[in-house]
């Protein structure tokens, strides 16, 4: 303390010399220094927490983005995990199986071409396709038949249809189906 009042003490001497009037005014000056001081003290703090609040939203915004991202992450794996399963469990003869759809829905076929196996995508996936003719066919029970085709176990698609009107209200109409497993 002693320290401290031997540093000031030429400081309160001179300010001791000044007259009233000038005492006055250092003080004022002194005052409003202090004031300003204190503002810019109090103006770096909230320019500084305005920064840390801001960096913090931008994080919990990142978080956020994140989160979604996972949970979307996880949707796809399991979809990509039951599409898969489906794969590896199909196991359908396609022939034996349009057969016993279009007798369901009382189609007849009267032709049938097996194509091969094809691998699709990175080889992993063998695709097995019939194609199917129908001469005189009625719209509704085509409609049926593909419907029921398309509904059954494993993954079976229609994967092309082509159908022409004939005079007597039926249709000829063209397809193909596919079924797909995984190569195994």
């Amino acid at each position: 303390m002693a320290k401290l009042q031997e540093a000031f003490a030429p400081a309160q001497q001179w300010f001791e010399r000044l007259s009233d009037r000038e005492r006055r005014m250092v003080s004022i000056a002194g005052a409003a220094v202090a004031v300003f001081v204190v503002f810019a003290i109090l103006m770096s703090f909230a320019n500084s927490a305005s920064g840390y609040r801001k960096r913090t939203q931008d994080k919990l915004a990142k978080l956020q983005e994140v989160q979604a991202l996972a949970a979307s992450y996880r949707e796809a794996q399991t979809a990509r995990q039951s599409v898969e399963n489906q794969l590896t469990s199909s196991n359908v003869q396609l022939i034996s199986y349009i057969e016993d759809k279009a007798t369901a829905a009382g189609l007849q076929v009267p032709n049938m071409t097996p194509k091969g196996d094809i691998p699709i995508g990175d080889g992993k996936i063998q695709e097995s396709s019939v194609e199917l003719t129908f001469t005189d066919v009625d719209l509704r029970k085509l409609t049926d038949f593909l419907r029921t085709v398309e509904s059954g176990p494993g993954v079976v698609k229609v994967k092309y249809l082509r159908i022409e009107p004939r005079p007597s209200d039926t249709l000829a109409a063209w397809t193909t189906v596919a079924t797909y497993r995984m190569k195994q």
